[in-house]
């Protein structure tokens, strides 16, 4: 039989000592805290939180003001969201009068005498301010004039001149004729081969012209080659011979408008006076001498069984007819000068090509 021990147990931490005997049943009667003895367990522990409560005093933790809490995210966020609320709260709204009339008023009535000469006033400016109600609203797009296009390059199709007379009715006239190639860039260098100044054929000989293929319009230096395409059902515009072909119409580009330096140049061009050239055409379409006009017509017709362009072909000079100013895009009706040229050619490919065109 095992002899029973006293056993003195110590704590590390707190200093306590604890008497009793090692057998589980006993319980320790007394408890020991810094030299005291403590009958019961919660008084030990009293003792303690005092101890611990005059060490906090004597170090002045106690008296030092406690931290601002820190902001949370979700507590700026509640914030910010109460000052929102704030924001959207509606004041309470006044009882209003029967009266639609007057609830509709923003200022106080104000029920005193108005004298007659200032009700006299106030009836003219109503007046004045009800005509200009009833006007029709105009709306007018504001056309900025741009500023003038920079000098062209050397190699530039502006910077050439063409004898327009020659291009048409010289050796090799091309007036009523098919191009051997699709595309405008044969146009241009053909029509460069043929009628150029000899100044700007020696200057540019053995050099690429640059212009621009995706415009409806040309520009040479005294000279402008207007690009018409016929049936083609992709083209948001519709242009078209009329008149018995003795007109056609032409529009302008995305980004023409009337102050555009362009049309400026189309418009002088057309009302040059073109009385002469449109009496004097021969059989040929030969005339005896030159037009002022130097503005030329190409076409070229969309073929549905190839679903391709045919080459372009010259239908002469043009001068102004009529257009519509302000319109988007600007619509031009054009006259054919050369249309009894064309018309009575003595070649009979080119009449047969003229009437297949223009209807």
């Amino acid at each position: 039989m095992a002899t029973r021990a006293a056993s003195l147990q110590r704590s590390s931490d707190n200093n306590v000592e604890v008497n009793g005997d090692n057998d589980e049943e006993e319980v320790p009667t007394t408890f020991k805290f810094n030299g005291k003895v403590f009958e019961t367990y919660q008084d030990m522990v009293n003792a303690k939180r005092k101890r611990n409560q005059d060490v906090l005093e004597a170090s002045g933790l106690l008296n030092k003001p406690s931290p601002p809490p820190l902001l949370t995210t979700h507590s700026k966020r509640k914030s910010s969201s109460r000052h929102k609320q704030a924001q959207l709260k509606v004041p309470p709204q006044q009882p209003s009068r029967r009266s639609s009339r007057l609830s509709q008023q923003h200022e106080k009535p104000n029920y005193k005498e108005v004298p007659a000469s200032m009700i006299e006033k106030q009836q003219q400016h109503t007046d004045v301010v009800d005509n200009r109600k009833k006007r029709p609203r105009v709306e007018s797009r504001r056309i900025v004039s741009p500023s003038p296009p920079p000098p062209p390059a050397a190699n530039s199709v502006r910077s050439i001149n063409i004898d327009t007379h020659v291009l048409l009715f010289g050796e090799k006239g091309v007036l009523g004729q098919m191009m051997d190639h699709t595309g405008k860039e044969y146009v241009i260098n053909e029509s460069f081969a043929l009628a150029a100044y000899p100044e700007d054929q020696k200057r540019l000989s053995g050099s690429k012209l640059s212009f621009n293929k995706y415009c409806g319009v040309q520009e040479f230096k005294n000279a402008i080659f207007l690009w018409i395409n016929l049936g083609s059902k992709d083209n948001p515009v519709v242009n078209d011979f009329l008149d018995d072909a003795r007109q056609v119409t032409w529009f302008g580009g995305s980004r023409m408008h009337d102050e555009s330096p362009v049309i400026h140049k189309l418009l002088n061009y057309g009302r040059q006076d073109n009385s002469n050239g449109a009496n004097n055409n021969a059989a040929d379409g030969r005339i005896s001498k030159p037009h002022s006009n130097n503005i030329i017509l190409w076409c070229r017709r969309y073929q549905t069984e190839t679903k391709q362009f045919t080459p372009y072909v010259c239908f002469g000079r043009l001068s102004y007819q009529s257009h519509v100013p302000q319109s988007h895009p600007l619509k031009f009706i054009w006259n054919l000068i050369d249309y009894e040229g064309l018309k009575n050619h003595s070649d009979a490919a080119v009449r047969e090509r003229f009437a297949a065109f223009t209807t």
